[in-house]
């Protein structure tokens, strides 16, 4: 038996990874396009899926997650141990006059498992933000450092790979980073080791040097809560 990993199966999830994040019906060329795939490749795996119901076909034609995709959903969040554990604990302990977001790596997006901003109520922070290329997330910075400069080379573009520097060399040092945005903003965003994710705390302007530290201790002790117990 082959131990070599099936390739179509590899690319009918990513394809229907693909799909759902796009939040819109969308052609199966527009979709060959952002995954690198053939046309009538990508065409065949979405029709197979529309069988299973994962799938399905407006009057244009174009694709969109099927009724399948519900089930799919409530069964991988009950699967996730770090979702099951995480939420009670961002209820309870996440404060509430910031954004706090629970984010993992996909690919080169970073895709929010829970992104709350102040005021907003908890069904809001469930899911509900859309993905970020990675490079451009406080996130995506924490959870990048853990690949190879090479690797990042390969992945990023040389002006993307110049904004992150910086701040992958301070996750490797420190185990966090501190990204102070142009137009005032503070992000920081820590890893929850094992388990490919990071927090973070952004929505803060202007902020002194010694709030950025009192925030710091802040997002170490919600990581702290959400990784010990694990």
């Amino acid at each position: 038996m082959s131990s070599q990993p099936n390739q179509s199966l590899i690319d009918g999830i990513r394809c229907l990874q693909y799909l759902v994040s796009c939040g819109r019906a969308v052609g199966c060329r527009e979709l060959a396009r952002l995954m690198g795939l053939n046309p009538t490749r990508v065409n065949r795996l979405l029709m197979t899926m529309a069988a299973i119901g994962l799938t399905q076909q407006d009057e244009q034609r174009r694709y969109l997650p099927g009724p399948g995709i519900h089930a799919l959903a409530a069964q991988a969040i009950r699967g996730s141990a770090l979702f099951s554990h995480a939420l009670p604990l961002l209820e309870r302990h996440a404060p509430a006059d910031v954004v706090v977001a629970l984010g993992v790596l996909w690919e080169d997006q970073v895709i929010y498992l829970y992104h709350s901003e102040p005021g907003a109520r908890v069904s809001q922070a469930l899911a509900g933000f859309e993905m970020l290329p990675a490079w451009r997330s406080v996130i995506g910075m924490s959870l990048l450092a853990t690949e190879s400069d090479d690797r990042l080379r390969e992945r990023l573009t040389p002006e993307q790979y110049a904004q992150v520097q910086p701040a992958i060399a301070r996750q490797r040092e420190q185990g966090y980073v501190v990204w102070h945005h142009d137009d005032g903003e503070v992000s920081m965003a820590q890893p929850l080791g094992a388990h490919s994710a990071a927090l973070a705390l952004a929505g803060m302007w202007h902020i002194s040097d010694d709030e950025v530290a009192s925030r710091l201790a802040q997002l170490k002790q919600l990581v702290g809560c959400l990784v010990n117990p694990l």
